[in-house]
């Protein structure tokens, strides 16, 4: 009888050592609220590369488990959704601008993500996870030709959660930082 609930002990230590090493990614949420900004009279293209779409970042913190956090998916709802409300119209491009331009847009916007950085709580006396994502926001002829850019630091922070577990505070923080890249954007265009 001893020997089985060693066993069983021994199975159940096992079983949260590994869940203690892994957590499940985390993904930014990819719902925004609608932005209410004045158009920009200009058929703006939108070209979104592969990288940008499915980018995750591999955070490996020195004290707390390895875990992915997920910002492509929300990055491309994030610009699509703004950038529809800040143009006259948005055409999302399936292919990087070119040659074969779309006769119907007069310029193409590249968003790229540069950097993302992540804190999270390293004891009971931290409160906070925190997210900075660095974008580059590319304006490009119809044709591909680089003709500015601008650069969009981007911060996010969120108290560590009781409930929900790590994955809620830190989602919360991602979510409140692209929030700040989207008014980094309001800023660039509101002279449109």
């Amino acid at each position: 009888m001893d020997r089985r609930f060693a066993g069983l002990g021994l199975v159940l230590a096992a079983a949260l050592a590994l869940g203690a090493c892994s957590t499940s990614p985390v993904v930014a949420p990819s719902k925004f609220p609608k932005p209410v900004l004045r158009k920009v009279p200009v058929a703006m293209g939108l070209y979104m590369d592969p990288g940008f779409r499915t980018y995750v970042h591999h955070d490996k913190p020195v004290k707390a488990p390895a875990q992915d956090v997920s910002v492509g998916g929300a990055s491309q709802a994030l610009f699509t959704e703004f950038l529809t409300a800040q143009f006259a119209s948005l055409t999302v491009l399936p292919a990087e601008p070119g040659a074969q331009a779309p006769p119907s847009v007069q310029g193409v916007l590249q968003p790229v993500i540069q950097d993302v950085q992540i804190a999270s709580p390293r004891n009971e006396k931290d409160e906070f996870f925190e997210a900075w994502i660095r974008y580059r926001l590319r304006l490009l002829t119809p044709q591909g030709q680089e003709l500015t850019s601008w650069d969009l630091a981007a911060y996010g922070k969120d108290r560590a959660p009781t409930i929900g577990g790590i994955n809620a505070g830190l989602t919360a923080a991602v979510n409140e930082a692209m929030r700040d890249a989207a008014a980094g954007m309001a800023l660039i265009f509101r002279d449109g």
